[in-house]
This record gives structure tokens, sequence and C-alpha cells, in this order.
């Protein structure tokens, strides 16, 4: 699992609305109780333009952290013993995955550079972010492999992420019950699989927000007829 504090969650979402429709790209240094967000430019841009061939990608799709914000940020872990605690950086317009690309950057050779080190993945669409996602590497797997996020501000009530599956009966396909969600709650929705029909459909619905939010949203979901059942990975529980 990994826990950030709200505040650094806000920084970061700001850092990517901000450089929309690139990507954004940071580190997060910490103490063991104070986060720090440390944004770097973004080159891809000035790559793509000085050798299309090597770096056919723009900023859009694409980053790479500026070198002298790397190492300004290394030299702050290690003279003021903030060690890197994630890496971070947006999916304009796209889904929050950690793609093969992603993969490749953070492993030398067959291991990965940064153990125990977090990798989150924004997933921003106009310029909003929509969900966050974070990945770790697996011992097991040799591999990076998702894992539950959360913010947890101390002493207040814990943010979460929560998988359901969401059932609507055939009176209520055409209505646009997700983006309401949206609008009426604090909570950041991200549809993972759907199956909808004209007559009937369900929805694999990602929720991100406070509890007593998402406990709302749920609660605004079951009075307008609609089933909703909690999600385990991708299993109905």
């Amino acid at each position: 699992m990994v826990t950030l504090l709200p505040k650094t969650l806000e920084q970061i979402y700001t850092h990517a609305e901000s450089v929309f429709p690139d990507e954004c790209c940071g580190i997060i240094l910490h103490n063991g109780t104070q986060e720090y967000v440390r944004p770097c430019r973004n080159i891809q841009n000035d790559l793509h333009k000085d050798d299309p061939v090597a770096y056919p990608r723009d900023a859009k799709t694409a980053y790479v952290m500026h070198p002298d914000d790397l190492i300004t940020i290394h030299k702050e872990s290690e003279t003021e013993n903030l060690p890197i605690k994630a890496f971070y950086h947006s999916h304009p317009n796209h889904e929050a995955y950690f793609s093969d690309k992603d993969r490749s950057d953070a492993m030398w050779g067959e291991d990965p550079i940064y153990p125990g080190v977090a990798y989150l993945v924004i997933s921003i669409y106009d310029a909003t972010v929509r969900v966050v996602k974070a990945f770790t590497w697996d011992d097991a797997k040799s591999d990076f492999s998702e894992v539950s996020f959360h913010t947890s501000p101390s002493g207040a009530l814990q943010h979460t992420s929560l998988k359901v599956r969401l059932t609507f009966p055939p009176e209520k396909i055409t209505e646009p019950i997700i983006y309401n969600i949206g609008q009426q709650f604090r909570v950041i929705t991200n549809i993972r699989r759907a199956n909808v029909t004209e007559d009937a459909g369900w929805v694999m619905l990602e929720l991100l927000g406070a509890s007593d939010e998402i406990e709302r949203a749920i609660d605004y979901l079951k009075n307008i007829k609609v089933q909703v059942e909690l999600v385990e990975g991708d299993v109905v529980q």
C-alpha cells in the first residue's frame, strides 16, 4: 500500500493540470512524517524537436526529467536525509497504467533502479485529474504491480480508492449516472471495464476520494436502484 498526505496529492494534481496537455513529472521526498513534492521539467519536447528520429514522441505522450533537476533533487535527498518516496508522472487523455516505457525507464537490466520506491501515474482528461494509481516492484513476480493507494492525513478521515461493479436497470441505461457522481460528490470516477447495451449493462468503476464521499455516492446509486457490488482486483465479491 502507498500512502500520501492530502497536501502532496493536491500538489501533484496541480502540477499535472498546469502543464496539460503535456505530461508532468516529478519526485516526492519524505522524512517519515512530512513529504516534499519536487516537480521536474519535462524536456521531451526539446528532445523531439532536436532529434525526432531518436525521440519520435513529444511531451503529450512521453517525458524525460531535466538532468539538472534530477541532480538537484538527488543532492537534496542525500544532504537533507530525505529518501525518495515516489516518482510521479501524468498520462494526458489516457488512463493510469504502468506502460512498457515506464517499466523500461525504471529498470537497470533485470533489476529495478529504485527498489522500494513507488511510481505514481496520474490519468488526466481535459485538464481535470480522474485518478492516480500506484505501482511498486514485486519480487515474487519480478515485475511492477499495482498496489492500493490512500491519502491519510494525521488524525483525519482516510481517503481511499474503491472498486465497484454497477449493474443498471433498463430504465437507467440512458441516464448520465457516472457523470452525475462526479458532479454531485467529491469523488473521481475511473471506468475500468464496461458492457452496456440498449436495455442492459454493467460498469466496473473505480472511485477515489474521501471515505465519506464515496459512501454518499454509493448510497445515491442504491437509492436510484443501481446494483452496487464491491470488487477485489477484477473479481466481484
